[in-house]
């Protein structure tokens, strides 16, 4: 027995170092993990990349790509039958993520003038700055952080457009303008933002956690803090500023019900550089990007009801349209900010006329399938009548 004690012993002494040296390891894992499980970021000072981030490799187009003669990319998510509510969420190639397409100049000089308050579709008292311009102290690192992605994106995919200027600048060939080739250059963050909406044609919203708010109704759900919402649809975007992802979606009918858990759920496990998409579509008997007052059945006076148009008194080709949302999706890698992009569709309804059956038999089955709830919060009963019927009529 002695022996066997001290041939333990031994066998122990010699083999200590390897032994430390093993629970050394074990410990600094389950340090690293259980610090990095119940570590609360502070998103306001971020400026470390997320370790799971991995920046998604950019194709440059080709060289012959001409921005005004490329095909348009088309966005008719409608399904013939009965509408059901869900997230439709699907993968999106990052190579797909900002597109140049002959709207471009045309939904860029829209967006100019909205922001700066010179439309002349618009009141000239109606202050659609404030009400599609938005920024917070606490956003501004996200700001920076997204135009700065944005930027390298657009330089990385249409190197024959935005060019380096070798001068802190990048020159756009397509609008003729310089803007800064990172953000830093430029000390206020909300004229970022300016610079965006003169640069690219997709709106987007930026979403942040707000640990000060967490005590509110949907204090834990994302907060829409900052961005551009320079085509919004049936809303005034600066009532929905500041506000948590619930409220910014309340007006639409079983979203509370339906979707609200698994947004939230999807949100929370969004990770950087994950890229996904979603479409809606409606349509409305005018033809104005900006929208606050019109479009959506919540406009209508207590007591007024939603009347069917007489097709006869409607243009198809100048006054219907069909209007759809591309929406994408991301996670800024250092801030943590949930990004929206959204990108509009805007077509005259004689142009839905002209595609193939399959399509026009599609949206009319859409039409046909929508809910009463949903069908009048899109205003269906009003428009849909007549747009089912000129779909219908093969003899126009």
């Amino acid at each position: 027995m002695e022996y066997f004690r001290e041939y333990l012993s031994s066998e122990i002494t010699d083999k200590l170092p390897l032994l430390i040296s093993i629970g050394a390891i074990v410990f600094y894992t389950f340090f690293k993990y259980h610090k990095s499980r119940f570590r609360t970021p502070n998103i306001k000072n971020a400026d470390k990349t997320s370790d799971s981030y991995v920046k998604p490799i950019i194709e440059p187009m080709s060289p012959d790509f001409k921005w005004d003669e490329v095909t348009p990319s088309k966005s008719y998510p409608f399904k013939n039958g009965e509408y059901k509510l869900t997230m439709g969420i699907r993968k999106l190639d990052p190579q797909d993520w900002l597109l140049i397409e002959p709207t471009y100049l045309n939904r860029i000089d829209n967006k100019s003038k909205i922001v700066s308050n010179t439309h002349p579709d618009y009141p000239p008292d109606k202050d659609l700055a404030n009400n599609t311009l938005f920024s917070t102290e606490e956003a501004e690192p996200a700001i920076r952080e997204f135009y700065d992605i944005v930027v390298n994106y657009m330089c990385e995919k249409y190197p024959m457009y935005f060019k380096d200027a070798k001068n802190g600048k990048i020159f756009n060939s397509i609008t003729g303008n310089y803007l800064p080739a990172c953000a830093d250059e430029v000390v206020n963050a909300r004229e970022l933002l300016i610079v965006l909406a003169n640069n690219i044609e997709e709106d987007f919203l930026i979403l942040l956690k707000d640990p000060s708010r967490e005590d509110e109704k949907d204090g834990s759900e994302y907060f829409f803090k900052a961005g551009l919402f320079g085509f919004a649809a049936g809303f005034n975007p600066k009532d929905r500023f500041n506000m948590p992802l619930s409220f910014v979606h309340h007006p639409v009918p079983g979203y509370e019900s339906k979707l609200k858990l698994s947004m939230n759920r999807f949100f929370n496990r969004l990770e950087p550089g994950q890229f996904v998409t979603r479409s809606n579509f409606s349509v409305q008997t005018h033809s104005k990007l900006y929208v606050d007052d019109q479009n959506k059945g919540h406009h209508l006076r207590e007591g007024e009801n939603q009347v069917a148009i007489d097709p006869a008194t409607l243009d198809f080709d100048k006054q219907v349209h069909y209007r759809s949302e591309r929406q994408a999706l991301t996670k800024l890698p250092k801030s943590n900010a949930v990004v929206f992009t959204i990108r509009t569709y805007l077509l005259p309804m004689s142009v839905i006329k002209k595609e193939d059956k399959e399509v026009r038999e599609r949206l009319i089955g859409a039409i046909k399938g929508l809910p009463e709830d949903i069908s009048l919060y899109k205003r269906a009963a009003e428009w849909g009548p007549a747009v089912v019927e000129y779909l219908s009529d093969q003899s126009q």
